[in-house]
């Protein structure tokens, strides 16, 4: 018998229950921030009497478009008022103790929602896990700093309200989990992407001591550059000139969606918003943080994609452009660089994607090798080359987001609607499935007990000696490096 009303520190609350999994979306976990709560740390979410029925989804993070697909738009109300949660349970009743699975969606923090099909990960669930996710807010409703803003916030809090509004959606799952079937002691932190970075935050941050047991780093991760509070509070004022503002209370005053205008992000130019070094969110750099080991005490697992090329050093859009940001960066070694890589104009496209996926890499691997010599916890890494396969048979690359599919067991959504019935059968008969209920189980291992191994699995070796698993539909095994001779040239190379 599925779990039925559940008592929160708010109020009572009903799901919607379908083959002993209750689903309970859009519980608020903090209270609408808007009007005089616009940039100030999330408050509680007022009581409530009677029974809420959370049987649809809380709106998403009003924002611009570019970070989540047209269907997100079209098909999922956006506003201000976004601070909800979702839960996902098999629990028949409080006190089953399950491991609880937090997730933070990805978007560059300037986009996103945590409902989206991809994430509702039934698969996991159906193991004996707890699946949460969450919305916060983006670009300038979350990250705009500003003198008069972190003046007027007793703590100093600088431009961090998207983290704070994460942490306030852990703080309300360890007080609440328990009552959904949880274990508040068990709870696992896991992002994807600007996802990621957040979990990187959240592992270096003082103000999130207790509240998770574990961590997980998809696609992103503690990458050097930070903003500081200098650069953020420079940056607000600009956007209060260009609202033609005289004053923070005015610039509250505005509609949401006037704030986006002026702070829609220009074509190929850098985010504009993310975490800030404010000495109260973040007291440095989770970069340098994971380097030193002053983050949460708990087991890390990190990786990345084969086609992501994301967070190089040597970019550019034409074989010209590349050839130049090459040539400047490698230097002397520009000629070693073109011969490791095939580095042709005819080669162009598939050279740049390969020299940026192994500093991706690379970045990733260095992090964890410091890591594990200062970190008392075990440190995984996985490594995910499989091409995402669409519904109408062909692929792609493995990209960034490529894994997101097989984690959750959500391949069945890839391409458009999803498959079902005699369709799905035959679909599920095709190796990719086999790798995504693979990678599942490793998934869920680790939140049950911060170690991906388990009966009948491949072992997954911590990386302290270099070690990664390697995911494809026709290779899951531990091993160290696919290219040595390329992976030891960007080593070299790798910035400080």
């Amino acid at each position: 018998m599925a779990i039925g009303v559940v008592k929160t520190d708010c109020g009572l609350v009903s799901g919607e229950e379908k083959n002993g999994i209750t689903v309970f979306r859009g519980i608020p976990y903090a209270a609408p921030p808007v009007g005089a709560l616009r940039w100030r740390a999330p408050q509680p979410a007022a009581k409530w009497e009677g029974v809420r029925a959370c049987t649809a989804f809380g709106d998403m993070c009003i924002q611009n478009g570019g970070f989540v697909g047209m269907d997100a738009f079209l098909h999922h109300p956006q506003s201000e008022d976004c601070l909800y949660l979702n839960i996902w349970t098999p629990a028949n009743a409080a006190g089953e103790d399950l491991p609880v699975h937090f997730w933070i969606h990805g978007g560059g923090f300037h986009g996103g929602l945590g409902d989206e099909p991809l994430y509702q990960g039934v698969s996991l669930v159906e193991q004996g896990e707890i699946l949460v996710t969450i919305n916060y807010r983006l670009g300038a409703l979350g990250f705009l700093a500003h003198p008069a803003l972190t003046e007027e916030d007793e703590n100093g809090v600088c431009g961090n309200y998207g983290l704070l509004d994460q942490i306030a959606a852990l703080r309300w799952v360890k007080k609440n989990i328990r009552a959904f079937g949880g274990d508040p002691n068990r709870i696992t932190i896991n992002g994807q992407s600007a996802g990621a970075m957040s979990v990187a935050a959240l592992l270096a941050s003082p103000r999130t001591n207790g509240l998770y047991s574990a961590a997980i780093l998809q696609s992103g991760g503690p990458r050097p550059g930070a903003r500081t509070k200098d650069e953020a509070q420079a940056y607000g004022l600009a956007v209060q000139k260009k609202l033609g503002c005289a004053s923070v209370a005015e610039m509250r005053a505005l509609p949401a969606a006037a704030v986006l205008e002026a702070t829609k992000p220009e074509p190929g130019a850098p985010l504009a918003f993310g975490p800030v070094v404010d000495g109260y969110v973040l007291r440095e750099d989770p970069y340098d943080a994971f380097l030193a080991g002053r983050i949460g005490q708990v087991p890390v697992l990190i990786g990345s994609n084969a086609d992501e090329g994301l967070f190089a050093p040597v970019n550019g859009d034409t074989f010209e452009a590349f050839e130049a940001d090459a040539k400047r960066y490698f230097g002397e070694d520009y000629a070693e660089f073109c011969a490791l890589y095939n580095f042709t104009s005819e080669n162009f496209s598939r050279a740049a994607l390969d020299v940026q996926r192994d500093f991706a890499f690379v970045n990733i691997r260095h992090v964890l090798r410091t890591l594990s010599r200062v970190h008392p916890c075990p440190v995984y890494q996985y490594y995910f080359t499989e091409p995402i396969l669409l519904t109408n048979g062909t692929f792609v690359g493995a990209t960034h987001s490529a894994e997101l599919f097989y984690v959750f067991g959500t391949l069945d959504v890839l391409g458009g609607s999803p498959v079902e019935g005699d369709a799905l059968a035959v679909k599920k008969e095709q190796p990719q499935y086999a790798l995504s209920a693979q990678m599942g189980r490793y998934w869920v291992n680790f939140v049950r007990r911060g170690d991906p191994n388990g009966s009948g699995l491949p072992v997954w070796n911590p990386a302290g000696d270099g070690e990664y698993m390697h995911f494809s539909a026709n290779d899951v095994k531990s091993e160290q490096t696919r290219r040595p001779a390329r992976v030891a040239f960007i080593e070299n190379h790798r910035p400080d």
